[in-house]
């Protein structure tokens, strides 16, 4: 996905001068880029969430215009505030042709998963990965198919086709399971153990 917002050049101040942008209805931002300075910018808040809110959940490239010139960036990192969990700072990448940048691109599950439907519960264990390549090869998300995943099984990131990226995490490294709920794994067990019993009595009567 790719937006377009408007920023505003800010001077370097301090915390107190952050807050009285804040009160004033701004974001304060920062671009970075490999070898320069970073760029202290603000962004108009209610203009900037209405795009932003719409990238929620994707991989979302911004392209940032400050006085006639255009930024081609993503989100590196942001602040949020512990109680109103309102958006404080954003750190802003710029990215370049031809240099590979290391970002973070959500898993997409698709399907449904057997297993659900016969009573399990999906746990979903990683929800996004850290993937490196060139920024034209980003992509906006990676699929994990489920709809083979049964009660008991789980699907590792060897088990998926990745798209022309570098991922720096191992093949066991496990993405998302199904398994049964403890009650009925309690009761699976009871009933194992019950049969085993029957089984052992039936045995003992027929030595008998």
């Amino acid at each position: 996905m790719n937006v377009k917002i408007n920023a505003e050049l800010r001077e370097k101040g301090k915390k107190s001068d952050l807050k009285e942008l804040r009160k004033h209805g701004y974001i304060p931002a920062v671009i970075y880029g490999e070898g320069k300075q970073g760029i202290n910018i603000k962004l108009e808040k209610i203009s900037f969430l209405k795009e932003y809110r719409t990238t929620i959940k994707e991989m979302a490239f911004f392209d940032v215009r400050i006085e006639g010139k255009t930024y081609k960036t993503i989100i590196k990192d942001k602040q949020i505030h512990p109680l109103s969990r309102e958006i404080e700072h954003i750190d802003f990448l710029e990215l370049h042709k031809g240099r590979p940048i290391t970002v973070n691109v959500p898993l997409k599950f698709i399907g449904h998963a057997p297993g659900v439907a016969a009573g399990g519960v999906m746990d979903v264990l990683v929800r996004s990965l850290d993937v490196s390549c060139l920024p034209k090869d980003i992509p906006e998300d990676i699929e994990v198919d489920i709809s083979e995943l049964q009660i008991g099984e789980t699907i590792h990131l060897g088990d998926i086709k990745l798209p022309e990226v570098d991922v720096k995490y191992p093949p066991d490294t496990a993405l998302v399971s199904v398994h049964l709920l403890r009650k009925a794994e309690e009761k699976t067990a009871e009933s194992t153990e019950e049969e085993a019993e029957i089984a052992e009595s039936e045995t003992e009567d027929i030595d008998a």
